[in-house]
């Protein structure tokens, strides 16, 4: 069957335009949408340039148009190279962008380039095909994210990447006509159907990943605590609870700190809550150092926190529990005219345990903690070990506070 080029090229440009129009009315409805506008206006650019294309009868050089359509043809892929490193808040650097076209222009004052229209068509295909690979590329980079739809979007630009390597390949050799008519079963035709195929499938992904990022940040927001970073009381028990679980299932050991952080309301009273909250944020940074990164640590209340330690004894709980304790003491000395202290329990998980129940028992270590002057860490049910990795003075609280406390 034939195929009226013309006719195929101007339905491509339609899509595009209709594509670049949707991601623009999609990015209004998303926040942080910087990745498609980029992608919209790599589409409108495209859609622009193609009718002065179409229906040309020849590509000579003396057609300002022809000049101007491969021009755009060399920015279009160089947006879309834009919009992978917006998509993860990756600065554009403009210059890149529009180096593809400036290359083009300068090859085009070139004598044998100006007089070989195959030659200008393989150089704009050889660029396109370096912008889709790197964009590609950067997606790649990104894949830590876990965002689903960000697999088919490296797809599909390294299959449009191969394509346009390819028609480069055909353009110079001859092969690579892009006037008159011609089948689906020709070089040419094919490339014009999977560019649409391409269009419209990147313009439906990449507004599926802004999405699921958004959908991504919200569900961080909540279960993140705002101030300290750390788990919030919700995401802590049910994370947790599974945590446990997993721990019941393989027969490992898993332990719990619970930190209280000692005359909290003093300071706040005394310094005011600016300092109060930046003390929270430095017991936020500290444990934070200490952990493993497959620890868990929450928020659980105004200035008490928790710690589930998968895979870890009662001893080394208590060693990540002392050095937590004079990590944060040190951290405040810092931020005002006091020194603020942490008081924790410990309490290691006995079979078919909840953890709600090991909570419990970690509290009534912080009671004894407390009770016994604060600035401790207590284990459940027996002495605490001696640390071995983490010194255990540290300055006494100010007369301040001492005064508040009492």
């Amino acid at each position: 069957m034939q195929i009226d080029l013309p006719t195929l090229m101007i339905a491509g440009s339609f899509v595009s335009a209709v594509s670049g129009v949707f991601l623009i009315f999609a990015a209004m409805q998303t926040k942080s949408a910087s990745g498609m506008v980029w992608w919209a206006s790599a589409n409108l650019t495209m859609a622009a340039a193609v009718p002065l294309l179409a229906f040309h009868s020849e590509i000579a050089p003396n057609m300002p148009s022809v000049v101007v359509a491969i021009t755009l043809l060399n920015i279009s892929p160089a947006l879309i190279w834009a919009s992978a490193q917006a998509c993860d808040n990756r600065r554009v650097d403009i210059g890149v962008v529009g180096a593809g076209a400036a290359l083009w222009l300068l090859a085009y004052t070139i004598p044998a380039v100006r007089e070989t229209p195959d030659l200008q068509i393989a150089l704009n295909l050889s660029f396109a095909s370096v912008y889709i690979f790197a964009a590609a590329r950067e997606f790649w980079r990104g894949r830590d994210d876990r965002l689903s739809a960000r697999w088919p979007l490296i797809v599909l630009l390294i299959l449009h990447g191969m394509f346009s390597a390819g028609g480069a390949v055909a353009a110079m050799v001859g092969t690579l006509s892009p006037i008159g008519s011609t089948t689906l079963l020709t070089w040419i035709g094919f490339v014009h159907f999977e560019t649409l195929a391409f269009i419209v499938g990147t313009s439906i992904f990449t507004v599926a990943m802004a999405r699921e990022r958004q959908e991504l940040m919200h569900k961080i927001t909540a279960s993140t605590d705002s101030l300290t970073g750390l788990a919030t009381r919700r995401a802590f028990y049910e994370e947790g609870a599974t945590i446990i679980a997993m721990a019941r299932e393989t027969g490992t050991p898993v332990s719990v700190i619970l930190f209280d952080l000692d005359g909290f309301k003093a300071i706040n009273d005394t310094y005011g809550h600016g300092p109060g909250d930046e003390v929270l944020k430095a017991f936020g940074r500290a444990v934070s150092k200490v952990l493993r990164s497959s620890d868990l640590v929450g928020r659980i209340g105004g200035e008490e926190f928790a710690a589930l330690l998968p895979n870890a004894g009662i001893e080394a709980a208590y060693v990540v529990g002392e050095r937590t304790r004079v990590a944060f003491t040190t951290a405040c000395r810092s931020i005002g005219d006091f020194n603020a202290t942490v008081s924790a329990g410990v309490a290691r998980a006995e079979p078919g345990q909840s953890l709600d129940s090991l909570i419990k028992v970690a509290d009534q270590a912080l009671y004894r903690a407390k009770s016994r002057g604060r600035n401790r860490v207590e284990v459940a049910g027996k002495a605490p070990p001696v640390p071995t990795q983490a010194p255990t003075t540290t300055p006494a609280p100010t007369r301040a506070v001492e005064e508040k406390v009492a």
